[in-house]
């Protein structure tokens, strides 16, 4: 019966399209693994971008204070919170 069963499924070409269905399942899970990825690297980039602009912020404020400008004087430190204005 089993037999039977797997010679039918062989002359229906059930076993081609078992691995056309395993292999395009797993080219989905590979593409999902990618975006996943890329999607990492946006975020790492974006924040490698804000630790620039902090440090700009900081020599400036720094370069500030050197030349004599208090730090009343100088605009508020952004908030990480809130969206700028």
């Amino acid at each position: 019966m089993l037999g039977e069963i797997a010679v039918l499924a062989t002359a229906f070409g059930l076993g081609t399209i078992l691995t056309k269905l395993v292999d395009r399942l797993l080219d989905r899970r590979k593409g999902r693994i990618q975006d996943e990825q890329t999607a990492w690297e946006q975020r790492d980039a974006e924040a490698r971008q804000r630790r620039r602009l902090e440090e700009a912020l900081h020599e400036t404020r720094q370069m500030l204070a050197d030349h004599g400008v208090d730090y009343d004087d100088m605009p508020t430190w952004p908030s990480r919170t809130a969206p700028p204005q």
